[in-house]
């Protein structure tokens, strides 16, 4: 009886940790990597993909509103990890408003959603082609506090 007990409630734990449903997670293509589809977006029109990375801006339009990311590798939760090291950046089209106050610069996103093409944006004087993927379910993480007084009891030392 108690061993059951157990696995319901990992499996519980499981599936209430998971960031995008099962239905959305079936659709992506997992074998599509963010550096191929930097190079050719194109190629990969209409595929399903799951991407993240740390917020650049947020620009609220008219009907809809596009978020500049830097992409980043993604942990087992599906969000991002290493916000130092990038590939290079893409567009997520959202349909609808999102607030840029609270999707803000640095913040850390999650998304899943098809790759619509690209849109060539200035980074400075530097034309840059963006994939752009039109989101069907997005995620934003939550700020991350580090405590300054706390160490991990596993490493040995201060």
């Amino acid at each position: 009886m108690q061993r059951k007990l157990c696995i319901f409630l990992l499996l519980i734990l499981v599936v209430s940790c998971a960031p995008f449903s099962k239905e959305v997670m079936q659709e992506v293509k997992r074998d599509i990597a963010f550096t191929e589809a930097l190079k050719a977006p194109d190629t990969f029109k209409g595929e399903s993909v799951i991407w993240g990375g740390v917020i650049i801006e947020t620009v609220a339009r008219a009907d809809d509103t596009l978020v500049i990311v830097r992409q980043t590798d993604l942990d087992f939760q599906k969000r991002p990890i290493n916000p130092d090291i990038s590939a290079g950046r893409f567009l997520i089209l959202y349909k609808g408003f999102l607030d840029p106050a609270i999707y803000g610069k640095d913040r850390e996103v999650s998304v899943v959603g098809t790759i619509t093409g690209k849109e060539e944006r200035l980074i400075g004087d530097y034309r840059y082609a963006y994939p752009v993927v039109e989101a069907r379910d997005l995620r934003l993480w939550e700020k991350k506090v580090y405590d300054p007084y706390y160490y991990e009891p596993w490493r040995l030392g201060p």
